[in-house]
């Protein structure tokens, strides 16, 4: 008896299972997956939003931080870039405001042209003279818009070194406005930054602006 029930077991489980309980079962499984596949997606996402949202306050941050330490450090604003030697390919940058800040807009382009003490051999501020002034121009590229450029230029004094630095490569708005009519007479500087990108269709844009007094005048 017991031998008959064995085999009976045995045939039971080498039977297997009917197309039907298949088909129920990879329906099933089928569900399941799209519904796992779904929420990874919902959360990759989502995660993605928040770090690119993360990422563009950084970058306009740390774009603000180099303008505001660089206006810090300047002894003013001026017109614009003297031209020849050793200041090739400062020339004709010129001081440009804005009627008001990149908070209100995401168009405009401005550009400012710093003075600065030019540098000895120990990295000291040292009398410039009549003409021997470091500059540094902060603009947007004029090729791709939207990169933000901080370029220095020293004079044949200074140990400064002459360097080209893109702050961000998203910007959409760049303003300038200043505590006096005349930028050359400035004590403060208002410097604002958009910055917008895309992700997944989805547009982010980041607004952010500080104040800087020129500390070196």
């Amino acid at each position: 008896m017991a031998i008959k029930k064995h085999r009976k077991r045995l045939a039971d489980l080498l039977r297997g299972m009917s197309v039907v309980e298949i088909t129920a079962a990879i329906g099933i499984i089928g569900i399941i997956s799209i519904m796992v596949v779904s929420i990874y997606f919902a959360h990759f996402r989502l995660f993605s939003n928040q770090s690119k949202t993360i990422d563009v306050a950084n970058e306009t941050r740390i774009a603000l931080d180099a303008i505001t330490n660089q206006i810090r450090e300047s002894s003013a604003v001026v017109s614009s870039c003297p031209v020849g030697s050793p200041y090739n390919g400062c020339g004709g940058a010129t001081t440009s405001s804005t009627a008001t800040s990149c908070n209100n807009t995401t168009s405009y382009s401005a550009k400012v042209v710093l003075q600065l003490w030019p540098l000895d051999s120990n990295g000291n501020p040292t009398d410039p003279g009549s003409s021997n002034y470091d500059y540094v121009v902060i603009k947007k590229d004029d090729l791709e818009n939207t990169k933000l450029k901080m370029i220095t230029y020293p004079s044949s004094i200074s140990s400064r070194k002459p360097s080209s630095l893109i702050l961000s490569d998203e910007i959409s708005c760049l303003s300038f406005t200043f505590d006096n009519a005349d930028p050359t007479q400035a004590s403060e500087v208002t410097a604002g930054i958009t910055n917008t990108t895309t992700q997944f269709g989805k547009t982010y844009i980041q607004a952010q602006e500080t104040k800087a007094v020129i500390r070196n005048k």
